[in-house]
């Protein structure tokens, strides 16, 4: 996570150096992957959203590791480097995104302790009918 946090850093300064970036207060606050909670969507969700922003920091401290490393944590750096780097992941990662935000939406507020379960039932099938049109029309 170190390794992470300090490429990204000097990612972000280099893009304000170049221009890439603007400044302002909210602007350019530091992302990070979280550990995902077995239970919670929302945890998954909010990494999902994290990869592709930090996306090249991820790929620098995974070949860090993978020729660093030994053993092990070598070989699963180089198998999740391999992965990382595929359409079929990043195609992957969008579809999920996506599929995550309509299905996050609807956990939290499934969530709340002032929830009926009319409310809710509307809330499902509001969820089910954007996940359809998902389907249908990408």
């Amino acid at each position: 996570m170190d390794n992470i946090r300090e490429s990204q850093a000097a990612k972000v300064v280099e893009a304000l150096c170049c221009g890439e970036l603007e400044t302002g207060r909210g602007l350019n606050q530091e992302v990070g992957l979280k550990r995902p909670c077995d239970t919670r969507w929302g945890s998954h969700f909010d990494t999902l959203l994290n990869l592709p922003v930090i996306y090249s920091s991820v790929i620098d401290c995974l070949d860090i590791i993978k020729s660093e490393a030994k053993g092990d944590a070598k070989a699963e750096a180089y198998v999740t480097l391999m992965c990382i780097k595929t359409f079929d992941f990043a195609f992957i990662l969008h579809v999920m995104i996506k599929v995550l935000a309509i299905t996050n939406e609807l956990s939290k507020s499934l969530q709340r302790k002032d929830q009926d379960i009319v409310n809710a039932m509307h809330l499902v099938c509001g969820a089910k009918l954007r996940l359809q049109d998902l389907r249908d029309k990408g």
